[in-house]
């Protein structure tokens, strides 16, 4: 559904938002459709470059291997941040149960 409406490399990106209205989809759809080609197998990148950001198709494995890299940046990054709500929920008091709890 998604990939073929992708061009390939960083330069033919398409945002989310324009393969939704092609579509006739919410943007959030567009993100779940794209997980799930992914998972089927299917080349797709993403790019968050100001001037083109978007989804594309990979022209060839370093594509793909910076994609990923970017990945496991980000998932590094989560993981921190989940570490740091966690220190953070320590600090905060435990809701009451309410009397018909």
């Amino acid at each position: 559904m998604i990939y073929e409406l992708l061009g390939e490399g960083e330069r033919s990106a398409r945002t989310g938002k324009e393969l939704a209205k092609l579509l006739g989809v919410q943007p959030r759809d567009i993100s779940q459709a794209v997980e799930r080609e992914r998972r089927q197998g299917k080349p797709i990148c993403a790019t968050c470059d100001r001037m083109n950001p978007g989804y594309y198709i990979a022209e060839s494995r370093e594509d793909m291997q910076r994609y990923c890299d970017r990945l496991f940046h980000r998932a590094g990054e989560i993981h921190k941040t989940r570490k740091a709500c966690l220190a953070t929920m320590d600090n905060l008091p435990a809701r009451e149960a309410a009397p018909n709890e």
